[in-house]
């Protein structure tokens, strides 16, 4: 079918990614991507592709993932219905939070201009379990002062291969924000990227927590970055404290900041 007769649509979905084995479709594994194709090929009778703005691997959370796909133009629902249907037949842990019209050339990843992750740190030995699937908890308490001067040494374009992985060996990325916020027993990171590499952002974390348990100097992250090889010999922190919060498009470059106590 040419693409004149398509309708297209963009979509911020927002999922648990607790029992999921990533964003990506894999055979046999439950996927965010084939969930939402499943779903939407049972209720349009179409065989319907979903592009996703970024990769999240299993245990990463979303609340502003964006995802776009086209049906045919003879379909049976406008987007407002396609939605509610669509979230009458979604599991408890996977939601389409808005939908509307997008051009037919709209790509979710290539179009994103930059993508902001946040992951939550519960410290001191606190806990609250009934988000214990989305903080990291820790028993230790954190200097947040050494996290932000680490944080201030990661942020601008360089080569990260330190902290992660490309498929195709590209690994220079522009980091424009990496935030500190600290709010009681809560300790927040946010960063905003105009793209990730496999477990950056986690990769980052595990940085940042070594400045705060003392056993890193933040004057030392230049070198670790530049040392080659994976710095702290590839370890991450868990994806469960990682949520995908927000991809933005267009050409702002402005970022909400929050403020710092």
């Amino acid at each position: 079918m040419p693409p004149a007769a398509r309708r297209c649509a963009r979509a911020v979905i927002e999922y648990d990614g607790t029992n999921f084995a990533g964003s990506q479709r894999q055979p046999n594994a439950r996927t965010v991507q084939g969930i939402l194709e499943e779903s939407l090929n049972r209720l349009t009778g179409e065989r319907t592709r979903v592009r996703l703005a970024g990769r999240t691997d299993a245990g990463v959370h979303a609340t502003g993932q964006v995802a776009a796909f086209c049906l045919s133009g003879e379909g049976r629902f406008g987007w407002a219905e396609l939605q509610r249907r669509l979230n009458a037949i979604l599991p408890p842990d996977l939601a389409v939070r808005s939908m509307r019209s997008a051009p037919a050339d709209f790509d979710p990843r290539r179009d994103a201009r930059w993508r902001i992750y946040r992951y939550r740190i519960r410290t001191a030995g606190s806990r609250r379990p009934a988000e214990r699937h989305r903080t990291l908890e820790i028993t230790d308490r954190l200097d947040v002062t050494a996290m932000r001067a680490a944080a201030a040494r990661l942020e601008g374009e360089r080569d990260f291969a330190a902290l992660g992985s490309d498929a195709h060996g590209r690994t220079v990325r522009h980091v424009s924000q990496v935030r500190i916020v600290a709010r009681g027993s809560e300790v927040t990171v946010v960063v905003t990227a105009n793209a990730f590499l496999r477990r950056m952002v986690r990769s980052i974390v595990a940085l940042l927590l070594e400045a705060g348990r003392g056993r890193l100097a933040p004057d030392d992250v230049t070198g670790l970055l530049d040392a080659g090889g994976r710095a702290l010999d590839g370890r991450a922190a868990p994806a469960r404290g990682l949520t995908l919060e927000r991809v933005i498009y267009g050409n702002t470059k402005r970022h909400t900041r929050e403020q710092e106590t």
